[in-house]
């Protein structure tokens, strides 16, 4: 489009945008078709994500989960856990989750060095939810954040930012 466009459009965005064009020939008339045809079927995977969305909630409560409630996790990032996890009392410790879902350090000490590294073991999935969750909280005004800011105010070092 000349002058184009923003990055990330609604399909209804999008539609409304698509209609304002009008190809002079036959490139731009197969181009605009093709473009219709694709949000037709985006507006139908938007329909799929927000039913599933939906069923995930009600599936999430049916359990008792309380896991929406938290910041920075969504229906399917609460119903990762309940599946992968089942009864969290089935785990003695924290300390035992924690080596569970890859987020407990590895001592990594040698003589007078003290010091530990990212275990690259555990349950991925569950490591990636937890890791979402923690992103979105440091991006909002949340306890996560405020505890993360304690942290870094009492001498502990940021974490090096993740590889894309």
């Amino acid at each position: 489009m000349p002058g184009g466009a923003k990055k990330f459009l609604s399909a209804p965005q999008a539609r409304a945008l698509l209609n304002t064009v009008r190809p002079r020939d036959i490139v731009g008339r197969t181009r605009r078709q093709l473009a219709s045809e694709l949000i037709t079927e985006l507006t139908a995977i938007d329909k799929k994500i927000k039913a599933a969305n939906a069923q995930l909630t009600e599936l999430v409560e049916a359990t008792g989960s309380r896991l929406q409630e938290l910041n920075g996790i969504g229906p399917s990032g609460a119903a990762r856990p309940i599946g992968d996890i089942g009864d969290i009392h089935r785990f003695a410790s924290r300390a035992h989750f924690a080596s569970w879902n890859g987020t407990a350090p590895i001592d990594a000490s040698s003589g007078d060095q003290n010091r530990h590294r990212l275990s690259r073991a555990g349950n991925r999935r569950i490591n990636r939810a937890l890791h979402i969750m923690t992103v979105v909280q440091l991006r909002h005004d949340t306890e996560g954040r405020a505890y993360y800011r304690r942290k870094l105010a009492a001498g502990k070092t940021q974490p090096k930012p993740c590889a894309p």
